[in-house]
């Protein structure tokens, strides 16, 4: 029998560079040689290593060319509620342009390579740069709606449709990024995901099941085989 669970190339789960979130800042053609200014290349972190504290002074973004992060606050009783998983390609800290200060911990789940770009010399490129100005705002129009998105999956959807819409959107994220593949690798552990859409590990674990009974996934480890991509967007819609 075919393996579906395929082993994934190396760089399966990076970006090319032209795919990233701010494509239209690293292109040479588009730079005029301003990015040694604002852009330091690959910093390497280690799975589980905290990059970012919250509440420490904002100065830079970070943009994934491979690997994944989350982020998390610290409730009262200290326990951790997740807030974000992001994809090569994205960038996070967004969020913290208005206050000055980082909002979230921000944690590598993975060995993970980023890109960090300087916020103030940014801003100084956003002045003069009309591209640089409207990528800007069309990554804060992103980050908006995918948080309106996330409010509505919470509020409206039952547990097997958060979950399904969660593994769609997963998928969505990396056909943009040039990978089509319907072999989807969790890089988050299903403690992660449970905490993230407000369910038990238990009723995620269940639901996966349900999916696979169903015939619309196969589960193996973090491995996902998306057998009938549109049951799934249908459940998760």
């Amino acid at each position: 029998m075919q393996n579906i669970f395929k082993a994934l190339r190396s760089n399966s789960y990076s970006v090319q560079c032209e795919l990233c979130s701010i494509s239209s800042l690293c292109l040479p053609a588009l730079l005029n040689n301003n990015l040694d200014n604002v852009l330091e290349r690959k910093m390497s972190y280690a799975k589980d290593e905290i990059m970012v504290k919250a509440n420490t002074p904002f100065t830079k973004f970070y943009i994934i060319h491979s690997g994944a992060l989350k982020t998390f606050v610290t409730t009262p009783d200290n326990h951790q509620q997740i807030n974000g998983f992001y994809l090569p390609g994205d960038i996070v800290g967004l969020d913290s342009i208005s206050t000055k200060l980082y909002n979230n911990n921000i944690q590598a789940l993975c060995n993970t390579l980023v890109c960090q770009l300087n916020y103030d010399e940014l801003m100084s490129l956003v002045d003069h740069q009309k591209d640089i100005r409207e990528m800007v705002l069309n990554l804060l129009s992103s980050d908006i709606y995918n948080y309106q998105k996330l409010v509505l999956c919470y509020s409206q959807k039952k547990a097997d449709e958060r979950l399904a819409t969660f593994i769609y959107s997963l998928y969505q994220r990396y056909k943009q990024r040039g990978h089509s593949s319907l072999n989807i690798k969790l890089m988050m552990s299903r403690a992660d995901i449970s905490n993230y859409l407000g369910l038990t590990v238990e009723t995620v674990s269940r639901n996966l099941s349900k999916l696979q009974e169903q015939n619309i996934l196969s589960v193996k480890g973090k491995h996902i085989f998306i057998k009938d991509l549109n049951a799934l967007m249908d459940l998760g819609k």
